[in-house]
């Protein structure tokens, strides 16, 4: 599931009410003209025993360490679709696709660019002090970060502190008064001004959202810095202190217009000394923005950065094979769909920096829901075989996702170039993350997308077994956004968040193994009977979502005390800032005018490139705040304020 690194679903409604299920009992009585509704009935015990064996060898072989985590356009992403596919092939099902190269060949491959990723081209970093010059060492001194631009650039030094513009008490980094960046290289702490036992003064947790790095670094060089130089600061209490990050651990949507390199304590530190008239440490000038905003000019030493950062984006493919629908109903599709990727060696996403290069085998996320994919189009396909001739049923689509992971890029780039008009998609159900499932309800999104949706779903929901929370909205962090986005029907199931999600340590041995195959065995009965229903689901998108932890759905975990009103239409940042999918009624967006479609690309002048970009600017705003938000709408910018109110709509 893609959260932009944060454990957080969109909060939607509250639970079905238990007279749903008693009035979808109520079914209308059966004549010649009419046929009775049949629901079919969950598998007995000997086949759910059966279907979490089929569950627990496609998942075990998915989450792999030979499968390296399944990253998009990587070795084991690409062994992943191939797993995909032959299972495909040996369910005898058609290939939904033709090939890239010739369309007169079918294919079960649907290729797109995959998540970009950074590639060094050129990166030195040297300085000049008393006619001396000392030249650094990547890999072991510094690296070119993924934040970086390209450039050649020499330029005298200075210290801007931590680089925050707006932080606690009107602590700022950039006075209005005294020495400034402009046309200087300028080093940044990472993190926030600390205590003498190196934790934040700000948080009694952690950092707060004043410490995020893309902001500090866009403010140094909105004001005229020629190249950043980030460093960790010293004495720290941070597992990440002795770390030296490279060009894939920290990256950005967009890279911004100066070079930008990190480089150890021990070089900044020795490059301060030799640069301040004083003499003193990096640690002296730390306690200095430990206490107020300051900027210290370091005249003697000149500084060189060359930096050349490519990047390049593989390709990778959707995965998709067709059960051919049969009658009146054979050109209209239903998707079953679910995501294969993962997090490689923790390339996007991770929750913890700690474990970036390690194997994120993502069991549960999601080989446990592309493992109830393949066991769902196993299931129909042996009930489609059984079913009397001529049986007219649905056109059924079964779709392995990659990219989801960076931004729902599969699904997205499917529901622009899907195998038929989408018009002619009457459903989609998506399966993310159904291995986990304990004592909090299965999480039903999508009830509300279609009209009388929620009054059919009702007895596939009460004769489950499971405790089941329906959730109006198709909006969300995942691959049924993509298609609720384009007006199709949607249903999203998945068993919840855990403490191992976006981590290594989602591994197999944590799978609930008969939650899964319960989950499965609905999703199963609930497509099929899709499939033969006569009449299509007619789209709709629900009025009035009753929230039940405010309405924003972007991560991480929000400690913001605003609401704002709307449900990004993408995560990835591809479009350069947040692209609003759903306004939410009565809530300050809607009031103020924002739309639909519409892309924000500036918060109080402050550029946002993506949904982690917005996030630090968005928790730092207080209730009653007014924001000047900047759009693009219909190719044109527009300006919109924003007065924001506190969660719960008082203000």
């Amino acid at each position: 599931m893609h959260l932009c690194r944060g454990p957080i679903l969109l909060p939607l409604v509250v639970p079905f009410a238990l007279s749903l299920f008693a009035q979808a009992a109520d079914l209308p009585s059966t004549s010649v003209s009419t046929p009775a509704r049949v629901v079919t009935p969950p598998g007995a015990d000997e086949s759910l025993a059966a279907d979490q064996l089929v569950l627990r060898d496609h998942l075990t072989t998915l989450a792999n360490p030979f499968f390296e985590g399944r990253y998009p356009g990587s070795r084991g992403g690409k062994l992943a679709a191939d797993y995909i596919q032959w299972q495909f092939e040996h369910l005898g099902l058609k290939p939904a696709f033709t090939d890239a190269a010739d369309s007169s060949k079918p294919s079960f491959r649907q290729p797109f660019p995959g998540p970009s990723h950074n590639e060094i081209a050129k990166q030195d970093f040297s300085f000049t002090s008393n006619g001396k010059a000392s030249t650094l060492t990547p890999g072991k001194d510094f690296n070119v970060l993924g934040f970086s631009g390209n450039g050649t650039v020499t330029a005298p030094l200075v210290f801007a502190g931590y680089g925050i513009t707006m932080g606690e008490d009107g602590y700022s980094s950039f006075p209005d008064s005294g020495p400034d960046v402009e046309g200087k290289i300028a080093i940044i702490l990472r993190f926030e001004p600390m205590t003498d036992e190196g934790t934040s003064k700000w948080s009694k947790e952690g950092w707060s959202f004043s410490a995020g790095l893309e902001p500090k670094i866009g403010a140094a060089i909105r004001r005229g810095a020629k190249a950043v130089i980030l460093v960790n600061p010293p004495g720290a209490k941070d597992d990440r202190v002795d770390k030296l990050e490279d060009v894939n651990s920290l990256t950005a949507r967009e890279p911004y217009e100066a070079p930008v390199i990190m480089a150890t304590i021990d070089t900044v530190d020795a490059l301060v000394r030799t640069a301040d008239p004083q003499g003193r440490s990096l640690l002296d000038l730390r306690k200095l923005a430990d206490e107020k905003g300051v900027i210290v000019e370091l005249p003697n030493a000149s500084v060189t950065i060359d930096a050349a950062v490519n990047k390049v984006r593989p390709m990778t493919d959707n995965v998709g094979a067709i059960l051919p629908g049969v009658g009146d109903l054979a050109d209209r599709f239903i998707v079953v769909g679910g995501h294969y990727d993962h997090l490689g060696h923790g390339q996007v996403g991770v929750r913890f920096p700690s474990d970036r290069g390690q194997i994120h085998p993502g069991a549960d996320d999601n080989a446990s829901g592309t493992s109830g994919m393949l066991l769902i189009a196993k299931r129909i396909s042996e009930a489609a075989a059984a079913m009397p001739a001529g049986t007219p049923r649905r056109s059924i689509l079964f779709l392995g996702f990659s990219a989801e992971e960076s931004g729902l890029n599969g699904s997205r780039f499917y529901t622009q170039h899907p195998i038929v008009p989408i018009e002619n998609h009457d459903f989609m159900l998506n399966l993310d993350m159904i291995g986990r499932l304990g004592e909090k309800p299965l999480e039903a999104g999508g009830v509300g997308t279609a009209e009388g949706f929620a009054d059919w779903l009702a007895p596939y929901f009460e004769s489950s077994g499971l405790k089941i929370a329906g959730k109006q909205s198709g909006m969300g962090p995942s691959d049924h956004a993509s298609f609720y986005a384009v007006k199709v029907p949607v249903l999203f199931l998945f068993s919840g968040m855990h403490p191992q999600y976006h981590r290594p340590t989602d591994v197999a041995a944590l799978i609930n193994w008969e939650g899964a195959a319960k989950i499965a065995d609905m999703g199963y009965r609930i497509a099929l009977d899709a499939s033969l229903r006569p009449e299509p689901f007619k789209f709709t998108s629900p009025a009035n979502i009753v929230t039940t932890q405010g309405d924003e759905p972007a991560p991480p975990p929000t400690r913001g005390r605003i609401r704002f009103g709307i449900s990004p239409g993408d995560y990835s940042g591809e479009d350069k800032g947040v692209l609003v999918g759903e306004v939410l009624p009565e809530t300050p967006a809607s009031k103020a005018g924002i739309k639909a479609n519409d892309l924000i690309i500036k918060w109080n002048d402050n550029r946002i490139a993506g949904v982690e970009e917005w996030m630090p600017y968005f928790n730092a705003a207080k209730p009653g705040d007014v924001v000047k938000v900047t759009l693009l709408r219909e190719g044109k910018e527009i300006s919109i304020d924003v007065t924001l109110e506190a969660r719960g709509g008082a203000r």
